[in-house]
């Protein structure tokens, strides 16, 4: 990952993602993944499950 300067916002930096970064993640993400369904998912079931659902939808969109 490398900062870059935000070119609409002359305060900001973002995070890119580099090449590197996009294969360490490849790499990573079974095991991520796993661990938040561990950690986070499995603690969900039925409405609470299909509630988180709905809001990160509406969050990204």
């Amino acid at each position: 990952m490398e900062r870059v300067k935000d070119t609409q916002d002359a305060r900001g930096w973002n995070a890119v993602l580099t090449d590197a970064g996009l294969a360490r993640l490849r790499e990573t993400w079974p095991t991520s993944l796993a661990s938040v369904r561990r950690r986070f998912l499995d603690h969900l079931e039925g409405l609470a499950l299909k509630a988180l659902a709905a809001a990160l939808k509406r969050i990204a969109s």
